[in-house]
C-alpha cells in the first residue's frame, strides 16, 4: 500500500535493464525487465512499430533484502508464437491502477531455419560495469551491424551483481540494455555470482528449459542454432558446498551430448561454453594452471567433451584470452586444426573485468597463441559457415584490430571413444559413470584428516623417540637423546624427597650433549 501511494504521489518509474533471452522452443523469446515499484507489467509486441497487438503479462520475482539499492522487482514474460527469421518490435509497460508507463520500442529478429546462412556469434566473458566500459559501445556497433544472432556470455558479470546494494548489478543490465535488448543475451554461471547462492544470476536472468528464478540444481541448458549445438555449463558446480549438483550435471550432460550425436545430421558442429577453463598457462595458483589441487574442471569434464567428440570449449575467468592446440590429457593431438581428434580449447576472460590483467607464465606446449595485456578488453566473433568450415576471432577495442583468427575444418564429426551410448552397462565406456566428485570439499576434508595424521604420527615418532618427555609445571617436551634424558631424570628423581616431582630440566640443554656416554 505504501509503494502504491508513493507511486501516485512521483509517478511510476520506467522499466529499465530491459534484456532478451532465448525460450524453451524456437517460436518464443523472453525478455526481462526490473522496476523499483511493486507493479503489475506485460510486454507489448507485434510485427508492426504501429501494431503492438499481442500481449503477454509478466511474471515477477523480487531481489532479497541486502539488495537495498538496487530496482527489486524483476519482471519476465515471454512472447509467444513468433516465426523464424521475422522482425518483431515490442515493449514493456509497469502499471499500477490506472496510471501506467511504458518503455522505449525495441525490436528483434526471431533465429533463421536456414542452415546454409553463415551464422555469427558474440562471445565473451568477464566483463565488468566499470572496467568494461571501453568494450560496450564496440559491442553495439557490433551487434547494430544486424549480422549476429546471439550474445554468450560465459561467466563474471558486473563485479558484481550483488555489490553496493545491487546498484552494481542494475548499473550493469542498464549498460548492455541497448544490445541485450535487440539480440538475446545468453549465459553461464562464474565465480563472482557465488554470492548468496548465486541469487542475483538465478533471478536476473533467465534460460531455456530451467524453471525462474533458475534452480542451483539446474544452472545448464542447450540450444540448437542452425548447424551448431550450443551447451552452456556450469564450472561453478565444483566449487560449492552441494557436491550433489556435479553428478547432476555430469549425467545431464552425458545425456544431453548422447541426444546430440544422434542429431549430428542436423547439427554436425557441438560447442560447449563453461565460466572456468580446463586448461591454461596463466602464473596464477587458478584451477586451470594445475597447481594446488587443481584441475577439478578438467578431472570433472574432459574425459566426458572428448569421447562424446565436443568441437569446441569456449571458456573465460582467466583474464587474457588463449588458444590451445587438439590436446587431451595434457598431450598434443595436433599442431594443426585439420579434422582434429581432440578438443579444441579457447578461452576469452578479457571483456573488461574489475581486476585488470592476469599474466601469462612459462608457455606449455599445448598452448597455441597467448596474450595477456594485448588481449586486455578484446571480445570473441564465432562464425559458423557450413558442416565443416567454423571461424573464431578474436578482435581488441582499443584499438579496433584483430588479435588471433583461426579456423576449423572437420569432417568427422562424432564420439571419439567407443560405446558411448551408454546402452549396454557390461560393455559401457568408463565416462558413462561420474568421476568421484574432485572438489574443494573433498579436498578439504582430506586434507584435514592428513593434517591429524602428521599430527598424530609426529607425537607417536618423538616419543618413541625421546622415550620419555619431560613435563614442567606448565609445558612438555620430549628430548631426542633418550639415553642422556634418562640419566638426567634418574639423577634428579635421586635427589628430590617428593619423587612424583621432575625438576624442569630445558631440553634444548640437553640436546647439545651429543655424546650419549658423558658422564653425570
Amino acid at each position: 500500500m505504501l509503494c502504491f501511494l508513493k507511486a501516485l504521489v512521483r509517478g511510476l518509474d520506467r522499466p529499465e535493464q530491459i534484456h532478451l533471452s532465448l525460450g524453451n522452443s524456437d517460436d518464443i523469446m523472453t525478455v526481462m525487465w526490473a522496476t523499483s515499484d511493486d507493479v503489475t507489467g506485460h510486454v507489448m509486441y507485434g510485427e508492426s512499430m504501429n501494431n503492438l497487438g499481442s500481449r503477454s503479462n509478466s511474471s515477477v520475482a523480487t531481489l532479497q533484502t541486502d539488495s537495498w539499492n538496487a530496482m527489486k522487482n524483476i519482471h519476465r514474460a515471454q512472447m509467444n508464437g513468433l516465426v523464424s527469421g521475422s522482425t518483431y518490435f515490442y515493449k514493456v509497460v509497469s502499471s499500477s491502477g490506472e496510471e501506467k508507463v511504458e518503455s522505449s520500442t525495441y525490436s528483434f529478429t526471431t533465429i533463421s531455419q536456414n542452415k546454409t546462412k553463415p551464422r555469427k556469434f558474440l562471445v565473451y566473458g568477464d566483463l565488468g560495469k566499470v572496467e568494461g566500459k571501453p568494450t560496450f559501445p564496440v559491442l553495439k556497433e557490433e551487434v547494430d551491424s544486424g549480422e549476429y544472432d546471439v550474445i554468450w556470455h560465459v561467466g563474471d558479470f558486473a563485479y558484481n551483481m550483488e555489490s553496493d546494494g545491487g546498484k552494481t548489478g542494475d548499473d550493469f543490465l542498464s549498460e548492455i540494455e541497448p544490445i541485450a535488448s535487440r539480440i538475446p543475451y545468453m549465459t553461464a554461471p562464474g565465480n563472482h555470482e557465488l554470492g548468496n547462492q548465486l541469487h542475483h544470476y538465478r533471478t536476473r536472468f533467465s534460460m531455456p528449459g530451467t524453471t525462474w528464478p533458475m534452480s542451483e540444481d539446474r544452472l545448464w541448458y542447450s540450444y540448437n542454432i542452425g548447424l551448431v549445438h550450443f551447451i552452456s555449463y556450469s564450472t561453478e558446480v565444483y566449487f560449492i558446498d552441494n557436491q550433489d549438483y556435479v553428478c547432476q550435471q555430469y549425467y545431464w550432460l552425458l545425456q544431453d551430448l548422447i541426444t546430440a550425436n544422434q542429431n549430428r545430421d542436423k547439427q554436425p558442429w557441438i560447442v560447449a561454453m563453461g565460466h572456468r577453463p580446463m586448461y591454461c598457462s596463466n602464473k596464477d595458483a587458478d584451477d586451470c594452471s594445475g597447481r594446488i589441487f587443481g584441475y577439478w574442471v578438467k578431472h570433472g569434464l574432459e574425459d566426458l567433451f572428448q569421447g562424446q567428440g565436443v568441437d569446441l570449449v569456449i571458456q573465460a575467468h582467466e583474464h587474457s584470452y588463449e588458444r590451445l592446440w587438439p590436446v587431451y590429457n595434457e598431450k598434443i593431438i595436433a599442431k594443426n586444426y585439420v579434422d582434429p581428434e581432440a578438443l579444441v580449447h579457447v578461452t576469452s576472460g578479457a571483456a573488461g573485468c574489475g581486476e585488470i590483467v592476469d599474466k601469462m607464465g612459462e608457455p606449455d606446449p599445448w598452448s597455441a597463441f597467448r596474450a595477456d595485456t594485448k588481449s586486455f578488453h578484446s571480445f570473441g566473433k564465432l562464425i559458423v559457415y557450413n558442416n565443416t568450415h567454423l571461424q573464431f576471432i578474436q578482435e581488441t577495442v582499443k584499438p579496433r584490430a584483430e588479435l588471433d583468427n583461426f579456423w576449423i575444418v572437420q569432417h568427422n564429426h562424432g564420439p571419439r571413444f567407443d560405446n558411448v551410448d551408454c546402452q549396454n552397462n557390461s560393455h559401457a565406456n568408463s565416462i558413462c559413470r561420474c568421476p568421484f566428485p574432485f572438489h574443494y570439499v573433498t579436498v578439504a576434508v582430506a586434507s584435514g584428516i592428513t593434517l591429524v595424521l602428521v599430527i598424530v604420527m609426529a607425537c607417536i615418532w618423538c616419543c618413541r623417540r625421546c622415550g620419555l618427555c619431560h613435563c614442567s609445571r606448565t609445558t612438555c617436551s620430549c628430548c631426542r637423546k633418550q639415553s642422556v634424558w634418562t640419566k638426567m631424570r634418574m639423577k634428579f628423581e635421586k635427589s628430590s624427597r617428593d619423587k612424583s616431582y621432575v625438576h624442569p630440566i630445558d631440553c634444548d640443554t640437553y640436546n647439545l650433549l651429543d655424546n650419549e656416554d658423558v658422564e653425570i
